[in-house]
């Protein structure tokens, strides 16, 4: 276990706009760090562009979010989603600098092509987070004992090369989700707000039909309002705030899922796989896959192709 100075990958990597982006170092959004907090300066209030869940190894630190201080101490664990701004407060000079386990992910890292489904159910305490909510957990419920073992379990997979690999870390980031579900589903604030993300959700039910059948045709962000008697406004607010990303994102990730279950089980040319799942341009399609999946689409194909498909056509 390498432990480096929290400085690398956080306080350089606050955009102007105080945003926090994390330097993922491939493709597969995941990632494990074990970080000295030396904090000797104020950052600003920043809010992050990924997901974490950060485990404090030991010492304590102040701790902001949007606009609430408290101390977190050894054991405690801090779930900080995209929607809210937060930031750790200098340490006293005379203390051991704390340190922390961050696991930092994207929440595409567990769509898999599906509209709406349990997946978005393991984003709950994500998703729900807000000034309100509780995003730290104390020490003395015991949950960081189950968090630390899957989140050690990810970090020896990484960086996710092989299939095998990806699939580990996708189904240790599970069961961490699942072990925070149950968590907050025991909080009568979380079960009043999980009771409303499901009625959020069932207004996107007609939208997520369609594009299960019609993903190929063109939707357009007024007619996927339409579908869900809403105006463009008031639907694009609650698209991000049930699946945590915009509407043309979201549909583009499940295109692309789409051409990459086509890439490798099909012999189709990638200019017909290009159309079939919607993108008309075969420019930009090749543009958004390798974006999504750091592979161009023949160098997806030439990975994950079924041994029968020795001849492909390309183009």
């Amino acid at each position: 276990m390498t432990w480096e100075r929290v400085d690398l990958f956080v306080d350089r990597h606050i955009s102007a706009g105080q945003c926090h982006v994390w330097p993922f170092a491939h493709s597969f959004p995941v990632d494990v760090r074990c970080l000295i907090m030396d904090r000797r300066y104020e950052v600003p209030m920043h809010r992050p562009d990924h997901l974490e869940v950060v485990i404090f190894e030991s010492g304590e630190l102040g701790y902001e979010v949007e606009g609430h201080a408290c101390t977190v101490r050894k054991n405690d664990v801090i779930v900080a989603g995209d929607r809210i701004r937060h930031r750790c407060l200098p340490a006293g000079v005379a203390q051991h600098a704390p340190r922390s386990v961050v696991l930092s992910f994207l929440p595409s890292l567990l769509h898999a092509g599906a509209p709406l489904g349990d997946d978005l159910q393991y984003l709950m305490p994500f998703t729900l987070l807000e000034p309100s909510f509780p995003n730290v957990i104390p020490a003395g419920t015991g949950l960081w004992r189950e968090l630390i073992d899957f989140v050690e379990k990810i970090r020896r997979e990484l960086p996710g090369e092989s299939e095998r690999s990806r699939l580990a870390i996708k189904t240790y980031l599970r069961m961490i989700l699942l072990s925070l579900v149950n968590h907050y589903s025991h909080l009568k604030s979380a079960r009043a707000a999980l009771e409303n993300q499901q009625g959020q959700m069932k207004r996107l039910a007609p939208l997520m039909a369609h594009i299960e059948q019609h993903y190929e045709k063109p939707i357009r962000v007024n007619d996927a309002a339409r579908m869900c008697a809403m105006s463009e406004c008031s639907f694009m607010q609650l698209f991000r705030e049930v699946t945590g990303q915009s509407f043309v994102p979201y549909l583009n990730r499940f295109r692309i899922a789409r051409a990459q279950e086509l890439l490798a089980s099909t012999t189709n040319a990638i200019s017909e796989i290009s159309l079939e799942t919607g993108f008309c341009n075969q420019s930009y399609f090749g543009v958004i896959f390798r974006r999504m999946t750091g592979m161009t689409p023949l160098e997806y194909r030439l990975h994950h192709a079924k041994p029968k498909a020795s001849h492909l056509p390309v183009v």
